[in-house]
């Protein structure tokens, strides 16, 4: 067995597609790998990220060019989260940069190998404006059988510094280390915990899911699919393509623009995000909380002050954390304030009343946990801050 897909069907793993990719989207109850996320530690293959390596001296001119972040201000083992915009300022997906001594690895969960290395190009076609001297050389990892597995949850760097020692520990957010066996373990993670992404060759991430499930059992480790997102994007929300998928919104709706560097020289979407951080802005996206008994609300369900709709539901779950419905709403510039009362939700069946929420939602463990401090195997150490 020499991939990680074989040893998922060997599991008896449900499996989905999601970019492109054959991935698992679920191993157990979503409870169980919510649970285990939340408070310990879940396993789950990310092998659906594109891998795109830009290599030679002019790449970061190039990068620098796609992506809505600055890629000049990182260097070797250093990383940076980044959106990629359309040309009307909305955005397409986001991707993680990965500098390296040779160049840069482009990373996304949503966006296909086959459209960035496209946008790329299209790029390349102006290098003379973008003063690349030298064409990069520009692959599409994942057909070299790269992938991506990620290690998520509050006892996530204890797991991983049993396997790669105490750097592991000691490793700043977006940075990452190489390990002896050609990987690259990347501290990341957007959902409010710590978690850690390996990425490399399929054959060498294999025997690393082995050697986390042979160690995992004492942090009670779970192996999870994708599905777990569902929940946890909402409870701690960012970009995601499943979430905003038929919006086309652009960073100021979504309260990204903390991801868009507007001093830089240029990127796609550069004029048109500008323009639009400038103007009055129609709605925004905002938490949304209900307040007291409700049968549950879903997409589309209209957003009223007074009885009147001032926005709708873009995606809402029940939140385990909390024990009661959350929600992404867009609304009207005017009402997108954070921690409002006087909402209410119309569903297919009742009115409920709600009020705005400030994101993320919850206050993770993760952020009472710390490495110097707390065990969840050491009996002589606190499990946390609590």
């Amino acid at each position: 067995m020499k991939s990680l897909y074989d040893f998922h069907l060997k599991n008896n793993a449900k499996m989905g597609i999601y970019n492109n990719a054959n991935v698992p989207s679920a191993y157990h109850d979503p409870m169980v790998e919510y649970k285990a996320v939340r408070e310990n530690a879940l396993l789950v293959d990310y092998s659906h990220m594109s891998i795109v390596s830009v290599m030679g001296d002019d790449a970061w001119a190039l990068v620098n060019n796609l992506v809505s972040a600055d890629v000049s201000i990182i260097r070797d083992e250093q990383g940076i989260y980044s959106l990629v915009l359309n040309e009307d300022g909305t955005v397409r997906g986001d991707v993680y940069v990965l500098c390296s001594s040779d160049g840069y690895y482009i990373l996304s969960e949503n966006i296909p190998s086959s459209e960035l290395i496209a946008g790329l190009n299209a790029l390349l076609e102006k290098a003379d404006e973008l003063d690349i001297q030298e064409t990069p050389e520009i692959a599409d990892m994942r057909e070299q059988s790269w992938g991506a597995i990620m290690v998520e949850g509050p006892y996530s760097w204890e797991l991983m510094s049993e396997i790669h020692g105490f750097d592991v520990i000691g490793l700043p957010y977006y940075e990452y280390m190489n390990t002896d066996n050609e990987l690259m373990v990347f501290r990341c993670g957007k959902h409010g915990e710590f978690a850690y992404m390996v990425v490399g060759q399929q054959e060498q991430l294999l025997d690393q899911w082995q050697q986390l499930l042979e160690h995992g059992s004492k942090y009670q480790l779970q192996t999870g699919g994708l599905d777990y997102q569902k929940i946890v994007r909402i409870e701690n929300p960012g970009w995601d393509d499943a979430l905003w998928a038929g919006y086309n919104l652009n960073p100021v709706e979504l309260q990204l623009q903390w991801a868009v560097q507007y001093d830089k020289e240029g990127f796609v979407g550069k004029d048109a995000v500008e323009e639009l951080s400038h103007a009055e802005g129609a709605r925004k996206v905002i938490g949304m909380i209900v307040e007291g008994e409700c049968a549950g609300i879903a997409s589309g369900d209209s957003v009223l002050v007074d009885g009147q709709a001032v926005g709708n539901v873009v995606k809402a779950v029940f939140s385990p954390a909390l024990q009661c419905f959350i929600a992404l709403a867009l609304l009207e510039n005017e009402y997108a304030w954070s921690d409002i009362s006087g909402f209410a939700i119309q569903t297919n069946s009742e009115t409920v009343a709600a009020k705005t929420k400030g994101m993320p939602f919850i206050y993770n463990l993760s952020m009472l946990v710390n490495p110097t401090e707390h065990s969840f195997i050491d009996a002589s150490k606190a499990k946390s801050a609590l």
